[in-house]
């Protein structure tokens, strides 16, 4: 029995259950260059079907920002043999129901419906993959739809737009220095023959993975693909967008100036993400230590800085080491009245220093590594989860068959392999700091009435 589940058994015991009808990932690859990723779970009469395509914000060049998540909305306007909002109704009238999203790394379309719609819900991906229609009277209404969805989560939002700007500061080269959902500018911009065109260079076999999880036989589905998905004309596929990022030569720092209830203070650090079997201590040593920062009331940013020092009324951390090429590790905090982001930024970095300093305890690691391993034991509950999981791992390059290997390398960790990481990456000298300070709003001149005597003609 792998280490983990061993760990998992003497806490979680009952957990193991979960994942009992779960069979082991099949996988088959078509020449067109198409990929399929199976994992048989006969526990409900039910699957995931999720597309997977190896294009998203990273993917798009200067000026362009945004074509990734526009595309994502052009999939719904109809296709050859599908019409406007079509496909959807057909999902919704087999019982099921379907999505998509888009990130930086990847964009992905997804269905749960009845097991024995598989080979149809197939039938009309590679349909609208395939022939989809690109009217420019569709593309006007849907950029506009994208445009407020901008306004309404980021430049109405001032911890949003100063996220935004710290990320694009932090970053000199790799795409991450992007908002997915693009720039205002770009967007206003943006014509339908960039949509064709993206759909062109970035819709083609080669960057398709389809997962599919649930009660289905693997062998039907590989036939099912090879006649949908399979048949598709191979394209050439482009080499992604994944830079080096230079090494920074010192701290950073920006102030964003909106107008804002409260300050906010972050902070953002370059880190390696995974690639297994070359540095699986580091980066499960990166993620439990930000587990151990981050990871719920408990941890030490909420218990030393916000319970105890009362240096912020919220803050936290975060850290992907599933990403592609770096992670942007952050740690912020939203700051009361009376709480000054000058103490709270010495205040994390002292607790940053003693985590490099001394040992994390052995109760304190055990913890983690528990949650963290039975949060992913968890979510195993779910098709759909288990198939984000395949899928994203797939698009990255880590490959789904190494999702196991993950849980072992954390189960593995040391205190002395946190402070070796603490110490070599969690340094101000990598960081850049934002600092959103509040401005208040321009005052709005009530227009005076004209007397009607005065309105000439």
């Amino acid at each position: 029995m792998p280490l983990y589940l061993t760990i998992i058994f003497i806490f979680f015991g009952s957990l193991l259950v979960a994942t009992a009808n779960a069979g082991e990932l099949k996988q088959a690859s078509f020449k067109n260059g198409v990929k399929l990723v199976v994992e048989e779970d006969h526990s409900a009469p039910v699957a995931m079907v999720q597309i997977w395509l190896k294009v998203g914000g990273r993917d798009e060049v200067p000026g362009k920002t945004g074509l990734a998540h526009v595309f994502e909305h052009m999939m719904f306007k109809g296709s050859k043999k599908l019409d406007a909002g079509e496909y959807s109704k057909r999902i919704s009238a087999m019982g099921g129901n379907d999505n998509a999203f888009t990130s930086t790394d990847y964009t992905a379309y997804f269905e749960t419906v009845p097991a024995a719609r598989v080979a149809e819900v197939l039938g009309m991906e590679a349909e609208r993959f395939a022939h989809l229609r690109l009217r420019d009277v569709d593309f006007q209404k849907e950029i506009r739809v994208i445009m407020e969805e901008r306004r309404m989560r980021t430049e109405d939002d001032p911890n949003s737009r100063m996220f935004e700007e710290l990320s694009a500061a932090s970053l000199r080269l790799h795409p991450y220095r992007n908002p997915v959902i693009g720039w205002m500018q770009d967007l206003k911009a943006l014509t339908i023959n960039d949509v064709r065109a993206f759909y062109q260079q970035h819709y083609v076999p080669g960057n398709v993975i389809v997962v599919v999880v649930g009660d289905v036989d693997f062998e039907q589905v590989k036939n099912t693909v090879a006649k949908t998905f399979g048949k598709m004309k191979a394209r050439p596929v482009d080499a992604r967008f994944n830079p080096k990022e230079p090494e920074s030569f010192g701290p950073k720092r920006i102030q964003v100036r909106l107008p804002a209830e409260l300050p906010m203070l972050a902070v953002t650090i370059p880190l390696p993400v995974w690639q297994p079997g070359k540095n699986d201590t580091e980066v499960a040593a990166l993620a439990l230590a930000t587990h151990i920062l981050a990871g719920g009331r408990s941890a030490r940013m909420t218990r030393e800085l916000v319970d105890k020092q009362r240096k912020a009324f919220t803050a936290s951390a975060g850290y992907d080491p599933t990403a592609m090429g770096l992670d942007l590790w952050y740690a912020y905090a939203l700051l009361g009245p009376k709480q000054s982001p000058a103490a709270f930024e010495k205040a994390l970095w002292l607790l940053l220093g003693d985590m490099a300093e001394q040992p994390v305890l052995a109760s304190e690691l055990a913890a983690a590594k528990r949650n963290m391993i039975a949060a992913n034991v968890f979510a195993q509950d779910s098709l759909y989860l288990r198939a984000k999981e395949i899928g994203h791992l797939e698009v990255v390059g880590i490959g789904a068959a190494n999702r196991d290997r993950w849980l072992d390398a954390i189960a593995s960790i040391k205190p002395a392999d946190i402070q070796q990481v603490v110490s070599q990456y969690l340094l101000p000298e990598r960081s850049t700091t934002g600092v959103l300070l509040p401005v208040k709003k321009a005052a709005t001149k009530t227009p005076k009435k004209k007397n009607k005597a005065e309105v000439k003609s």
